[in-house]
């Protein structure tokens, strides 16, 4: 393959396609209706923009998915409503944080099309200098991903079937965005119970790797807003298997609240964020 498209270049696609360029790779994508900040994001790596996503079928080999989990399924819906206007066979990797119920839903939606489908997760931040994230891919065409290793992304081949990547990104993310939603919710508590300084003392003295988790927190208001469908995504895992999806229901409502505050609504990045401790959990708290 030589050209592939991207859904789309936030922080961890843009970052990818950095590396892909640099290896040789014309990464298309369509913009028209992405913001400011993407686009000049995107013109600033080489992106190209096709304009519209039938461009982009009709002119790669490869279509690269990382949306916000609640538009993945929409997205395999739009695909197939394209089928008969394309000409193109092209390979559709979905790298979204979603259930393994819905990477198959997607499948169903493709079938008798010219898209290959391929599942797949992200673990692990956006590329930089040899740091990859590693992205697990399932299903019976994943093998012809493989050729994209060391690219901007560790490629772990799974084989299987749909649904297997999604599932272990799903049970990874229910520990680390579960966990940080713990501490948030008890930072919370704290504060609304008076009893927050006593609490950071005792964390401090007899959990110091928690006190440490704390104050790391600095990086999600401004990943809140993508997280809350990422959360139900996770529920709705743990409830295929037959196992309790209320935890990270409840996290959901955690990351809603995080989102809808003021640093949440700003997208503040974390290294702009100049307040610690107490200060930035009542900012959180719908500040």
């Amino acid at each position: 393959m030589k050209r592939i498209s991207l859904l789309s270049p936030g922080d961890m696609g843009s970052n990818i396609a950095r590396f892909l360029i640099d290896a040789g790779y014309e990464i298309i994508s369509p913009l028209d209706e992405r913001s400011k900040s993407t686009k000049e994001r995107a013109n600033k790596i080489g992106i190209e923009n096709c304009h519209t996503l039938e461009n982009a079928i009709n002119n790669s080999q490869l279509l690269i998915s990382i949306l916000v989990p609640s538009e993945a399924l929409g997205l395999s819906e739009k695909l197939a409503k394209l089928d008969s206007k394309t000409k193109n066979s092209i390979l559709f990797a979905d790298l979204n944080a979603i259930a393994p119920n819905t990477t198959i839903k997607m499948e169903n939606n493709l079938k008798n099309t010219k898209i290959t489908f391929v599942d797949g997760g992200i673990i692990g931040g956006p590329p930089k200098d040899g740091n990859f994230p590693r992205v697990y891919i399932s299903g019976s065409n994943s093998y012809k991903l493989v050729e994209l290793n060391n690219k901007g992304m560790e490629i772990i081949d799974m084989g299987g079937k749909i649904g297997d990547a999604s599932a272990i990104k799903m049970a990874y993310a229910s520990i680390t965005k579960g966990y940080s939603s713990l501490l948030l919710g008890a930072m919370f508590l704290a504060i609304k119970s008076n009893n927050y300084d006593l609490l950071i003392k005792e964390i401090e003295s007899s959990q110091p790797n928690v006190f440490k988790d704390l104050n790391n927190l600095n990086s999600i208001p401004s990943k809140a807003h993508r997280w809350i469908g990422e959360m139900y995504e996770i529920s709705k895992t743990y409830e295929g298997y037959e196992l309790s999806g209320s935890f990270h229901k409840a996290a959901a409502s955690i990351y809603e609240e995080v989102s809808n505050s003021l640093i949440g609504k700003s997208r503040t990045s974390g290294n702009q964020i100049n307040f610690k401790g107490k200060e930035f959990f009542e900012k959180l708290m719908r500040g």
